[in-house]
């Protein structure tokens, strides 16, 4: 299986990643037949056309999220579970252009979350191998300017991991601290995580690169 490259750069920041089939971090699997129930019609086009662009150079409101009236959370997924390609708009001009498989908005820090405008977002994408997922941060790295040290230390202690492997079903998973930067208004946190093969299996292993973007109500 080949992976493109992982890149970054100034002024649009580009983060390309390929992805896996699980969603390990932070999110939860939703049933085609209850994310048409409650989606919005954003939601739908995103999903059906594979792709979607978001604009975070100023805090979105409800509409521009696809949230749903009367609801705290929106999660765009495919029912297939193949990824869309996800594109958000930064302050200062920068991009972050993914593949995604999980993308969620909330607005559950707001003491009305039915009807508040969200304040994160969050975007799981499933690196091919361990060394794309390494890629992936410091890529991520490289434009928000968080600690290669940290990154390299958690690649170390997940090869370790690798090579030992899962003989049972207590995984032990390599993953890192969550990365902050400011990017604007906005918190950007990245953090990583792979769980080795099982059994000796390659195919069995995993590995998960969490975006939080996260920012307070404008109302605030």
């Amino acid at each position: 299986m080949t992976h493109p490259s992982y890149q970054v750069r100034g002024g649009l920041g580009v983060i390309a990643v390929a992805l896996g089939f699980v969603l390990m971090l932070g999110g939860c699997t939703v049933t085609a037949g209850q994310q048409r129930e409650t989606s919005s019609t954003k939601v739908r086009e995103v999903l059906d056309a594979r792709q979607g662009e978001f604009d975070l150079s100023t805090p979105p409101n409800r509409d521009e999220a696809g949230m749903p009236a009367r609801a705290s959370t929106v999660t765009y997924q495919r029912p297939d579970h193949q990824p869309f390609q996800l594109k958000v708009r930064l302050p200062a001009g920068k991009e972050l252009d993914v593949s995604a498989r999980v993308l969620t908005f909330d607005a559950l820090s707001q003491p009305a979350s039915e009807t508040a405008a969200p304040t994160t977002m969050d975007i799981h994408v499933y690196p091919g191998s361990l060394s794309a997922g390494r890629d992936a941060m410091l890529a991520a790295a490289g434009e928000f300017g968080y600690d290669t040290g940290l990154i390299s230390k958690w690649y170390a202690e997940a090869t370790t991991a690798s090579s030992a492997g899962r003989p049972n079903q207590a995984p032990p998973t390599a993953t890192s601290p969550w990365l902050h930067s400011e990017v604007g208004y906005l918190s950007v946190d990245a953090q990583a995580a792979y769980s080795p093969p099982v059994g000796g299996e390659p195919a069995t292993d995993q590995t998960v690169v969490h975006f939080m973007l996260s920012w307070k109500s404008s109302a605030s």
